[in-house]
C-alpha cells in the first residue's frame, strides 16, 4: 500500500515536472520576442514562476531517484540549473538590446534535452 502512494506521488510531481518544462519553452520563446521592456519584464515573471515549479519538481525527484542512478541525476540537475541561467542571461540580454532567434533555439533544446534526462531517470527508477 504505501509503495503504491509513493509511485502516486512521483508520478505527480513527475507530471508537474513535465508540464512546466512544456510550459517553459512556449513562454521563454514568446518572451524573448516581445519588443516592449515592460512584456518581457511580465514574460519574465511568468517564466520566472514556471522554472521554479520545475526546480521544485526536480529537487522531489532527484532525492526519490538518486540512488538508481546518480551520475544521471546529477545530471539532470546540472541541466536543470543551466536552463535556468541560459533563461536569465538571455532575458537580461534581451532586455539590453535585441537577441538573435538562436538563442532562443538554444534555449529550447536545452529544455528539451533536460525534460528528456528527466523523465529517463524518473521512469527508470520507478
Amino acid at each position: 500500500m504505501q509503495h503504491i502512494l509513493i509511485e502516486d506521488v512521483t508520478c505527480m510531481w513527475l507530471t508537474i515536472y513535465f508540464i512546466s518544462l512544456i510550459l517553459l519553452i512556449p513562454i521563454t520563446a514568446i518572451g524573448l520576442n516581445r519588443t516592449s521592456e515592460k512584456r518581457i519584464s511580465q514574460w519574465l515573471i511568468i517564466d520566472r514562476f514556471v522554472y521554479l515549479l520545475m526546480a521544485c519538481a526536480t529537487v522531489v525527484l532527484m532525492i526519490r531517484t538518486f540512488s538508481h542512478a546518480p551520475l544521471l541525476v546529477s545530471c539532470k540537475g546540472l541541466l536543470a540549473v543551466s536552463v535556468v541561467v541560459l533563461i536569465e542571461v538571455a532575458f537580461g540580454r534581451k532586455q539590453e538590446h535585441n537577441l538573435s532567434i538562436a538563442w532562443t533555439i538554444i534555449i529550447s533544446l536545452a529544455i528539451l534535452l533536460t525534460a528528456t534526462v528527466g523523465i529517463v531517470t524518473t521512469l527508470n527508477s520507478i
